[in-house]
């Protein structure tokens, strides 16, 4: 199973993710225990993380972005998967990999690609189309849809080292996609009972600043 190390950025800062209350992040250094910087890059340099997940929040709220740093990343470790709070398509071939969260883009615009849908859920699903009642019923319409993988993204989750894998069990029994999900996860124990229920990837942020997860799995990207 793959491990991604998450990396939020905002205003050109790494930032502590905290339940989607994205107002109350702070600058990663303030409260990491592996890293003296809150720079992308640097923070990237110091981790040396195989596998990325990066969330722009400046793309995703529309105030600018920190692409230039991402694309530095991207060149710094094998696998890279990026939101860019993305509402659309677009024709530009970046190195990493899209992943077109559901808060942000409309899936009646999805087509067959390398990219990856982020089912976003805050509380409740965040549906950028109002088409979908339901996980269950987004996941069968990506079903039809030739994708690299979908993430279950419970935002809430986020940084409270509490996982909720109930919506990620729906999801892999009615999912023909890889499926991947973050949030929550606090110790070693977690990520291997996630892959025991047949994750391709988890995402990871809080548990490796504040040591309670080994940061050799983040170097070497997999458990």
């Amino acid at each position: 199973m793959d491990v991604y190390f998450v990396m939020d950025i905002r205003n050109g800062k790494v930032v502590a993710g905290k339940m989607g209350k994205r107002d109350e992040y702070g600058e990663i250094s303030e409260t990491s225990r592996i890293v003296s910087t809150s720079d992308p890059v640097g923070v990237a340099d110091t981790l040396r993380p195989r596998n990325v997940y990066i969330a722009d929040l400046d793309r995703i709220e529309r105030r600018g972005d920190n692409i230039q740093a991402i694309l530095e990343i991207s060149q710094r470790t094998e696998k890279t998967i990026v939101d860019l709070g993305f509402e659309k398509i677009e024709k530009i071939k970046y190195s990493f990999t899209p992943v077109f969260g559901t808060e942000t883009f409309d899936l009646r615009r999805l087509k067959d690609g390398d990219w990856i849908v982020s089912i976003d859920v805050k509380e409740k699903l965040l549906d950028r189309s109002g088409k979908f009642a339901n996980i269950e019923d987004m996941i069968e319409f990506l079903n039809s849809y030739r994708i690299s993988g979908i993430i279950v993204l419970p935002i809430h989750r986020v940084g409270s080292l509490t996982p909720d894998l109930a919506a990620v069990e729906k999801a892999l029994k009615i999912s023909d996609h890889p499926v991947l999900t973050g949030g929550g996860f606090k110790s070693t124990q977690d990520l291997l009972r996630a892959k025991e229920m047949g994750l391709d990837g988890v995402l990871v942020s809080t548990a490796f600043h504040l040591g309670l997860i080994d940061i050799q799995i983040l170097k070497e990207g997999k458990i």
